[in-house]
């Protein structure tokens, strides 16, 4: 009986192991071997080079000018998201119980809707002639101004639409945190005659570390995968103003065809993102005990 246990469980977990190993595994393992080579996507043969991929990648000054952009980009989005995250979660936590179902759908909606659908979207708000935005700051004597054409305002301007689509994820993850949080804490400081301001950053902010830490891990990986926002508002440009780091692969591979500088970029991009994400877990993972 427990032999036809085992057979059982083996034989419902191999097509998992399976595809695991062909459409994760072999991806990454074949990846790493057309790094090692000049790989180029219309010749025939591929020779070994070694490392020369990777130090072409450290030499080449768009490579820089990719990596300043990412972390800015990453820096601002990972900011606003997690504050205006926190803030919407403890403003729709104190809402009457019939209202939050309601609010919470509302502020998600933007979430599930299509990335390229926002942006576009975001791309008329911006126009400088005839776009909404810039319609209603010439009430007050602003503009116009072409946000995605400044070299200054371009990544600000896609930082602010990604905010927008993506507020409402964070907040259920902070709202998810708020349930954790005993509600007597919040009791025994009223008592204590401390108000709502001295209640949100001395019991909420320091027992949402755990939660805070989860957003912004996450909130940082996505950041440094940015490409279907950068691609359909700005194309990386003007010039390279916008140019991230996936961007900049995807102009490697697919412009000038060259796979192998490419995924050599792209394995430093994953070096990259597992450092920052171990600097964020030595810097701000801590017990929490209530």
């Amino acid at each position: 009986m427990r032999r036809n246990q085992m057979w059982f469980v083996w034989l419902g977990l191999t097509p998992i192991f399976v595809y695991f190993l062909v459409f994760s595994v072999y991806p990454v393992i074949y990846a790493a071997v057309i790094s090692l080579h000049n790989w180029g996507l219309m010749e025939r043969t591929h020779p070994f080079i070694g490392l020369e991929n990777y130090r072409w990648a450290f030499t080449d000054s768009l490579f820089y000018t990719a990596v300043r952009n990412t972390l800015y980009y990453a820096v601002m989005n990972v900011v606003g998201c997690t504050i205006l995250g926190m803030l919407t979660a403890v403003f729709v936590n104190s809402l009457p119980k019939h209202l939050i179902v309601w609010m919470r759908g509302v502020l998600f909606t933007p979430v599930v809707t299509s990335m390229v659908a926002v942006s576009l979207m975001f791309v008329w708000l911006y126009q400088p002639a005839f776009g909404v935005i810039n319609y209603w700051l010439s009430f007050i004597g602003l503009g116009p101004y072409n946000f995605l054409q400044s070299t200054t305002q371009v990544i600000p301007s896609i930082v602010v639409m990604n905010i927008w689509k993506s507020v409402g994820y964070f907040m259920v993850i902070f709202i998810a945190g708020l349930t954790t949080i005993p509600r007597d804490l919040y009791e025994a400081a009223e008592v204590d005659g401390a108000n709502k301001l001295w209640q949100f950053f001395r019991i909420t902010v320091p027992l949402l570390k755990p939660t805070t830490l989860f957003v912004l891990v996450t909130g940082m990986i996505s950041s440094f995968q940015v490409f279907t926002q950068i691609y359909n508002m700005s194309r990386g440009g003007p010039g390279t103003a916008s140019r991230t780091m996936v961007m900049h692969i995807y102009e490697i591979a697919f412009r000038f065809f060259e796979m192998g500088r490419a995924t050599a970029v792209a394995f430093v991009l994953f070096a990259m993102i597992m450092l920052i994400t171990a600097i964020q877990m030595r810097l701000f993972s801590s017990d929490v005990e209530y």
